[in-house]
């Protein structure tokens, strides 16, 4: 060894590592933290052009909502196609969203990258094709839009998902742009991030009468959900009941529809600001 220079000792060494790891323990919170906030501006920014394609669709139909529902209608009829949980078509069929013959919103959105939240990471095991991501994490207020239709079987489905007689009598159902401004825009939800366990149809069901979630908002911005209005706004919202992050245990467990959760502040504003009484 040259005079004048000398090695780290084993101490040292032992030291600068340690030195090191305490400085990564302390920043990797925060870049996580950083990487939470990126993924839920990204969502915010995903809803944001939902709502616009929302508002274009009205425009360019005379005032007309873009029409919501389940899966019994028949392509291209609603915003975009889909079916019921964990339906292998609706998790992995790219043209459900931007195919001309399957969504009334495929000539406004070309990609598909925008129904999907970037925080859903969660995986659906498939026959054949192993774990795979569902394509949409988004659905929009069922209260937008839906009508009645008639089942594979020929049976009139009231509304799909499945909303109470007392919900339909007694709630409005928004048809057309002039309604929602009546019963107030900034107060009417339009889309909502979803929990992979609730992926379902386009329609987002929300019971106004009993206390049960008929699908599940998504809680995985850090315990928040994103929210857009029929003013335009996008929101993230906190969601403070333990209940409300349902089926968030590992795998995208279906959660069935008509879950009771009484006295779940969460679901109480998801129902202010669905609809009105007629």
């Amino acid at each position: 060894m040259p005079a004048g220079r000398r090695a780290f000792t084993l101490i040292e060494l032992l030291v600068v590592i340690a030195v090191i790891a305490i400085i990564a323990a302390m920043l990797l919170p925060a870049l996580a933290r950083a990487k939470d906030h990126a993924r839920r501006i990204q969502c915010i920014g995903n809803e944001k052009q939902l709502v616009a394609t929302w508002f274009l669709y009205a425009a360019d139909h005379r005032e007309n909502l873009v029409f919501n529902g389940g899966r019994y209608y028949n392509p291209p009829s609603l915003w975009v196609h889909g079916g019921n949980h964990g339906d292998t078509q609706t998790l992995t069929n790219e043209q459900y969203l931007v195919g001309n013959n399957y969504a009334l919103f495929a000539p406004y959105l070309r990609g598909v990258g925008v129904y999907k939240c970037p925080a859903d990471r969660t995986t659906w095991p498939i026959s054949g094709l192993g774990k795979v991501y569902e394509l949409r994490s988004y659905a929009m207020n069922i209260y937008l839009g839906s009508r009645p239709n008639i089942d594979a079987g020929g049976r009139l489905v009231e509304f799909e998902p499945p909303l109470s007689q007392a919900d339909t009598n007694s709630y409005q159902i928004f048809l057309r742009t002039s309604q929602i401004l009546a019963a107030g825009p900034s107060k009417r939800f339009v889309f909502i991030d979803v929990n992979p366990a609730s992926i379902c149809t386009p329609a987002f069901g929300v019971d106004m009468v009993s206390d049960k979630f008929i699908h599940y908002p998504s809680t995985f911005h850090n315990g928040s959900g994103v929210v857009s209005f029929a003013d335009g706004r996008v929101e993230s919202h906190k969601w403070v009941d333990v209940r409300t992050r349902k089926g968030l245990l590992g795998s995208a467990l279906m959660i069935s529809h008509g879950d009771p959760s009484p006295g779940n502040q969460d679901l109480y504003w998801i129902r202010e600001r669905t609809t009105v009484l007629k």
